[in-house]
């Protein structure tokens, strides 16, 4: 793998032509996208590892790990490929939580953390945030948040949690959150007892997914449908 660019620039650079080809199904047939790149990822990062003196088991393992990095931020990025017209035309910008960590933050953005902060008594603390739109005119105001999630496990409380104590303080009760999944495991597609679904359903303003076939409902729907959402609320 050439070292010089990230895995996942590679995948975006690789998804871009993807979407050249396919059009606006690109985003239904995520996880056929995914499985292409992951098979390459696979190939050429446990050849590299093997180059580097690893055994096969020991550079299967630490792909297999490397993957789950690369999966999660390339998510993100199909997902900012998406609305990335809709931003430039309604003069929106994005952010993320990885950014508004970072210290010493300046001007604009300092102005989005401090917006988007949960109050916890003596402490404010920063909510999981993988894409963040805010606008800026007449003044900077935090519209949405986007969760991207390749899969959820136990993990399904996490974004409803921020859901709920963002709707708590009145600086930021007005900021929807949205889920966006490919749900490649069928955990919360189809209507059921799992606690997933109820839970998020309930909880999020909407959850998009990047499949053809699923249980759709007011809050549940295609990928496809999160620009006219979006527009909705600015």
């Amino acid at each position: 793998m050439n070292n010089t660019i990230k895995p996942y620039e590679k995948i975006k650079e690789n998804f871009k032509i993807f979407y050249l080809e396919n059009g606006l199904n690109t985003f239904l047939n995520l996880k056929d996208f995914f499985e292409k790149q992951k098979e390459n990822f696979y190939k050429e990062k446990v050849a590299e590892y093997i180059r580097n003196g690893l055994s096969q088991n020991d550079a299967t393992i630490k792909t297999r790990q490397g993957w789950v990095s690369v999966i999660g931020r390339s998510l993100e990025i199909v997902v900012e490929v998406l609305i990335e017209n809709f931003c430039e035309e309604y003069n929106l910008k994005i952010t993320n939580d990885k950014i508004l960590r970072k210290t010493n933050l300046k001007g604009e953005l300092d102005e989005v953390k401090r917006k988007i902060l949960v109050d916890f008594g003596s402490n404010l603390v920063l909510p999981d945030g993988d894409i963040i739109i805010y606008k800026t005119i007449p003044e900077i105001k935090i519209l949405a948040i986007l969760s991207v999630k390749n899969s959820f496990r136990e993990r399904y409380t996490e974004t409803p949690y921020w859901k709920l104590k963002l709707s708590n303080q009145n600086i930021t009760k007005h900021i929807k959150i949205f889920m966006i999944t490919p749900d490649n495991d069928d955990e919360i597609s189809f209507i059921g007892n799992k606690k997933s679904r109820i839970v998020m359903e309930y909880e999020l303003d909407g959850i998009y997914l990047a499949k053809n076939k699923f249980d759709g409902s007011k809050k549940i729907k295609s990928i496809l449908c999160l620009i006219d959402d979006l527009r909705a609320i600015l």
